[in-house]
């Protein structure tokens, strides 16, 4: 049986590595990479990965990228770009008669939802499921990894800064959505027309999070809920982009009314197993957050 070639865009964030981790050396899957910048090549052909150039906002320089591709990991970076980026995907797929596309959504993505960000995610899935295309969606929910947006202050004065209230989230390891859609991707008919929304195994509250980071790094980190103005500023004054900050408080806001405080088994049901605790989290980015490697091996 031919080796199926998927191409993974995003290649080198957090998902698409954990991915690109996961179907390393299966022997039925070939694994090409896109990046938009070759001076992000060189860790991925290290890797042994092939690697194609295009650049999702440029639909003319995607054509050799997806030529001969079988299966299209769609995953596009959070813009004000992101319709006109997955429709380029899209459209680059079908002309290369790729076979099926697995598409990192959002959660709870849809046109009426209360964040800009849902709402953007919602037009890609529309192009994605007119494209004639056997598809899969997967809408995770907030991921472990945004805390790491306050590991400076962890580290150096025990103190988490989150704009997220006291309402408890389901969020999930981002590597566990890797790991998800890498099952999906080694048997793509078995999941097409097929939404899964992963979420971690617990919903929490930042102050669980601050405890569970203070017991594995051995010191007390106190959460401090910044209001969304107080969030806004903080970061506009970073220099962030005002449509990237708009997002997180969009998020922000919501997640402190509780719309993230669910959890589902849709990445058990998928994986077979067990989605990563926030401990297990915290453990492995220790350093991250200024733990020493003797806190993190006795948490």
């Amino acid at each position: 049986m031919p080796e199926a070639t998927v191409l993974v865009t995003g290649a080198t964030g957090t998902v698409s590595t954990a991915l690109l981790a996961e179907l390393k050396g299966n022997p039925g899957i070939h694994l090409r990479a896109l990046v938009h910048n070759a001076a992000k090549a060189a860790a991925l052909v290290e890797e042994g990965h092939e690697v194609a150039i295009g650049d999702l906002e440029e639909p003319e320089t995607l054509h050799e990228a997806f030529e001969g591709v079988d299966v299209l990991w769609l995953l596009t970076p959070a813009s004000a770009l992101e319709p006109s980026m997955g429709s380029n995907a899209v459209d680059a797929a079908r002309k290369a008669k790729v076979k099926h596309i697995v598409r990192n959504s959002a959660i709870k993505a849809a046109h009426d939802a209360p964040n800009r960000n849902g709402r953007l995610h919602a037009q890609v899935e529309d192009a994605v499921k007119a494209s004639g295309i056997p598809w899969t969606i997967l809408r995770p929910h907030y991921y472990m990894q945004n805390l790491l947006s306050s590991a400076g202050s962890v580290a150096s004065d025990g103190m988490l800064y989150m704009n997220m209230g006291d309402a408890p989230v389901g969020m999930i390891d981002a590597r566990d959505v890797g790991v998800l859609a890498a099952r999906v991707i080694q048997d793509p008919s078995s999941h097409a027309g097929k939404i899964y929304n992963p979420t971690g195994p617990e919903s929490s509250t930042m102050q669980d999070a601050a405890e569970t980071l203070g017991h594995v790094l051995g010191k007390p980190v106190q959460y401090v809920a910044l209001p969304q103005d107080a969030a806004r500023d903080a970061m506009l004054g970073f220099g962030l982009s005002r449509w990237f900050v708009g997002n997180v408080v969009d998020y922000g806001r919501v997640y402190s009314q509780g719309w993230g405080d669910f959890v589902t088994n849709d990445f058990t049901d998928v994986t077979g197993q067990k989605a990563r605790p926030f401990k297990k989290f915290a453990t492995d980015f220790a350093a991250v957050f200024g733990g020493s490697h003797v806190a993190a091996a006795r948490a």
